[in-house]
């Protein structure tokens, strides 16, 4: 073997030893294997599939000085982005993607999705930066790339040739934003141009939808409907979802029901949500953030996502999803050890399901991408989120960080 990872522990708490060969789990044993040309000592630690960030921008990532958003909400957030997009350079955009993605891997992130603005005003400048970026850490991550149109669709054709545009220079996936629309009926006309599309280019969906704690956006619900119509199930993704705190339940309850059929992903964006929903409430204010319990409950698949980095839309972060997971377990009650289970899985099996990636995991036959935590289970890895980490990918080891308390 090429690699042995010794005295290490699975997710659920079992003494392991796993060996790679060719980039590929070889072994998984209870027992001590045979030598290696390299050696890991895991120290106890939890031998873990790496990690999935699957909503995120690159392109705006650390756009912070002289940039602040005063009222704090997205709707300035967008307006200070749309006079300065324009401006951002393919040099820019890979200098400050660079910084994201070592700092993502070496937090253990060996995946990333990135929606990419598309519309008639950046056209497709932005999308030449991102794809130079995807293309320069290609050694070091995967990155994927939505077409997103956060300008609209129904009443800007320009808009829609550009989406068109954008399939054919590097997008993979086709976006959306149907609540940027007037009204539910340019939010139906949105998703309709999307799934054609997506349909076109044989291509999955993941949109931006209900980012408004508005209870009367509920274009999840087209968007299912669209799903089952087309037979796009398991194939749409849907982020953010942020009006759903402000339904009925009733409404609520038909609506996850709808999502459940369509086999549709939901991505919470719970720390950049509960920063920017809310804004124009009074006491008490909404949470504006998806009804991640109830979802999970009903068995829709979960995932959570960084989504911006230290920009006019969010002024931290730290591109780790443990820290994600953390906020999103505090905002969405997830409190039992199931549920810490199911939010520690979000950036894990729960995003490689939504991603379709083949492989995954810790077992004979997947490929030996993993990230190896000073932490021993769901609560640890959550509660602490150790800085420790030495992290894998194809069997290469790309960075170990090891930080020492000194006491005197």
């Amino acid at each position: 073997m090429d690699l042995v990872i010794r005295n290490g522990r699975s997710d659920t708490g079992q003494p392991i030893e796993v060996g790679i060969e060719a980039g590929v789990i070889t072994a998984v044993s209870s027992t001590t294997l045979p030598a290696a040309a390299q050696e890991i000592d895991a120290q106890g630690g939890m031998i873990s599939p790496a990690f999935i960030e699957s909503h995120f921008h690159l392109e705006n990532a650390l756009l912070w000085d002289g940039l602040i958003n005063q009222s704090g909400t997205l709707e300035e957030a967008i307006e200070i982005y749309a006079r300065v997009k324009h401006d951002l350079t393919v040099e820019d955009i890979v200098a400050r993607a660079g910084v994201v993605v070592k700092t993502a891997v070496a937090n253990g992130t060996l995946w990333l999705r990135s929606h990419v603005d598309i519309d008639h005003i950046a056209k497709l400048s932005i999308l030449r930066g991102v794809a130079a970026a995807r293309e320069a850490y290609r050694d070091l991550i995967d990155i994927q790339l939505i077409a997103f149109p956060q300008l609209g669709l129904a009443r800007n054709p320009e808009a829609v040739e550009m989406m068109w545009q954008a399939m054919e220079n590097g997008c993979d996936l086709v976006g959306g934003m149907p609540h940027g629309e007037k009204t539910m009926d340019d939010a139906a006309r949105h998703i309709d141009i999307a799934f054609e599309i997506a349909q076109k280019y044989d291509v999955d969906i993941d949109m931006h939808i209900d980012e408004t704690d508005d209870p009367y956006w509920h274009s999840l619900e087209l968007l299912a409907d669209k799903t089952i119509e087309t037979g796009w199930q398991g194939r749409v993704t849907a982020g953010h979802c942020c009006a759903m705190s402000a339904w009925d339940d009733g409404l609520a309850s038909r609506i996850i029901d709808k999502v459940k059929a369509a086999n549709i992903h939901i991505i919470t964006n719970a720390p950049i949500n509960s920063m920017l929903e809310g804004r124009h409430s009074g006491y008490p204010k909404p949470r504006g953030i998806a009804r991640v319990k109830e979802l999970l409950e009903a068995g829709v698949n979960v995932v959570c996502g960084q989504d911006d980095l230290q920009n006019m839309f969010y002024p931290f972060g730290k591109m780790d999803p443990l820290e994600v997971a953390l906020i999103t377990a505090h905002l969405a009650h997830l409190g039992a050890p199931h549920e810490i289970e199911a939010a520690f899985n979000m950036p894990r099996y729960h995003a490689a399901r939504m991603w379709g990636l083949e492989n995954y995991g810790v077992a004979v036959g997947a490929a030996a991408n993993l990230v190896i935590l000073d932490a021993q289970t769901a609560v640890q890895a959550l509660r602490q989120q150790p800085a420790n980490r030495t992290v894998i990918r194809n069997g290469r080891v790309l960075s170990e960080t090891k930080v020492e308390t000194i006491w005197h």
